[in-house]
């Protein structure tokens, strides 16, 4: 999209595009693909860590991984308890 700037005819609006269009492509693979990967790596546990007042937010309604669920006998056939769709048969 910021090419598309850099396309034009107004010199500012060609150089914003050009920085702009730069500036996106050094996030993307800089920061975001060595930068913090690097950071959360030498940080460790901290990387994690939350003020008391977020904490007891999160704790009371913060997400949660649902229970596990159990795995379904294995029919006579031998294979795990499939039903085909509709027919009620295995």
């Amino acid at each position: 999209m910021f090419l598309g700037f850099a396309a034009g005819q107004t010199l500012g609006i060609k150089e914003m595009g050009l920085a702009l269009a730069i500036a996106v492509a050094v996030d993307a693979t800089l920061v975001r693909c060595v930068l913090v990967p690097a950071t959360m790596t030498l940080m460790g546990p901290a990387n994690w860590w939350a003020p008391a007042p977020l904490r007891r937010l999160h704790q009371r309604i913060g997400l949660r991984e649902a229970p596990a669920v159990p795995a379904a006998p294995a029919s006579a056939h031998g294979s795990p308890g499939r039903e085909l769709a509709g027919t009620g048969t295995r």
